[in-house]
């Protein structure tokens, strides 16, 4: 993501162009929400893409750039289950300043979608639904006793009525990710000076850094839980700035309110973006920030606690973990969401998205001492990690403007 630009000669083998060839996959982020039925047609769409591209050894479209696209079809969720969709179709890149050349291309995966939602043609469609569904994949009858004490009927009732009534919409969420496949070759032009990736590990940024322990704890600290995975430089206000560009909104305290709330959504697969979160302690602290990225389900999320590490505000040690599911303990009376066990790919697309935003720059990674490679959280789940953590320094925000 830093990147160095050396002097020199165009990348050997191209003259006045560079070639992707059909069938490239370009990893990419939504950067706005869209639903169907409620995005009309012919409206223009912005994604950006996440990793450079490259030829010859040198960034011929870097990172973050934004690719444009229109909405060819948009209908919402029908009556008696026909379902909603959304396509789309994307025709242009900025390929240098002020530089737009075209692009062919189809989505060709997405964040979060089950099999069936999505096809090459780049239809989106809305999630299918079923009372099997609803029941098998979270355990409802544990999720609603335990987590609020109501029972199973009126939520089977309501799904029942709902399933009947109107069919599941297509909606995609600012801040998803997903891959485009090139259907046509992409040519794009090539820069002056070639453009090359600097090395991933800078290691002034760990000269720099204070003693940090590598993992928070439980309450009582007899059981490690999360490791630390990112380390960030910056103010509480440019904290708040950084992760509100990039899409992830604060969690709500954890009232019974706010628990009800979540336990519903949890039980009917709607979303919760604000969910609240379980507490983990870091240094005989509970932590100071909580964020999460809005996804389809509760039962599914992005999200990171935060600790202040240093008495001046501007050092935070970070967790970020990704909620795959539901565990229900009936012995133990307990729910919890089971997180992905590689760790690392969180760290990552949570670095990504802070540097997308424009309010954070990467400095590098580090290995905090005593960080292990392998271990199992409170609740006994298995983590495997190459045990670094990211290191960001916040910047302020730039002021955002829509690509189009």
């Amino acid at each position: 993501m830093a990147l160095a630009v050396l002097q020199g000669p165009a990348p050997h083998g191209l003259d006045r162009s560079g070639v992707f060839s059909a069938g490239t996959v370009v990893p990419i982020r939504f950067t706005q929400s869209l639903t169907g039925g409620r995005d009309k047609t012919g409206g223009v769409i912005a994604v950006q893409t996440m990793t450079d591209l490259e030829a010859g050894g040198c960034i011929l479209v870097p990172a973050f750039t934004p690719i444009l696209g229109t909405v060819v079809a948009s209908e919402p969720g029908r009556l008696f289950g026909r379902r909603g969709y959304l396509t789309l179709r994307f025709d242009s890149i900025l390929a240098a300043p002020s530089t737009w050349v075209p692009i062919f291309a189809a989505l060709d995966s997405l964040e979060w979608a089950p099999h069936g939602s999505w096809s090459l043609r780049g239809v989106v469609t809305g999630r299918p639904r079923s009372i099997r569904g609803f029941v098998g994949t979270a355990g409802a009858a544990g999720v609603a006793g335990v987590a609020t004490g109501f029972g199973l009927i009126p939520a089977v009732a309501f799904t029942g009525v709902d399933l009947v009534l109107r069919g599941p919409g297509a909606h995609i969420l600012a801040g998803q990710r997903g891959t485009l496949r090139l259907s046509v070759s992409l040519v794009v032009p090539i820069p002056g000076r070639c453009v090359r990736p600097a090395l991933a590990e800078d290691r002034s940024v760990a000269l720099s850094l204070p003693p940090l322990p590598p993992r928070a704890l439980n309450k009582r600290g007899t059981a490690g839980a999360d490791p630390i995975n990112l380390v960030l430089r910056g103010s509480r206000e440019e904290v708040d700035s950084a992760f509100s560009r990039g899409g992830w909104l604060p969690a709500k305290p954890s009232t019974f309110g706010a628990l009800a709330k979540e336990a519903e959504a949890i039980v009917l697969a709607r979303g919760d973006s604000v969910a609240p979160m379980s507490h983990e302690f870091y240094a005989g602290r509970v932590e100071d920030l909580r964020f999460e990225r809005a996804s389809p389900s509760a039962r599914v999320r992005h999200h990171v606690r935060l600790w202040q590490a240093d008495s001046t505000g501007t050092l935070w040690a970070a967790a970020a973990t990704e909620d795959v599911g539901m565990l229900v303990s009936a012995r133990r009376r307990t729910v919890t969401h089971r997180i992905a066990p590689d760790i690392d790919r969180e760290r990552d697309l949570l670095a990504g998205e802070l540097v997308a935003g424009g309010c954070a720059v990467l400095g590098g990674y580090v290995t905090l001492a005593g960080a292990t490679r392998t271990g199992t959280s409170v609740a006994g789940q298995r983590f495997v990690t190459d045990a670094r953590a990211a290191v960001l320094r916040l910047v302020a925000c730039p002021r955002y403007t829509r690509p189009f």
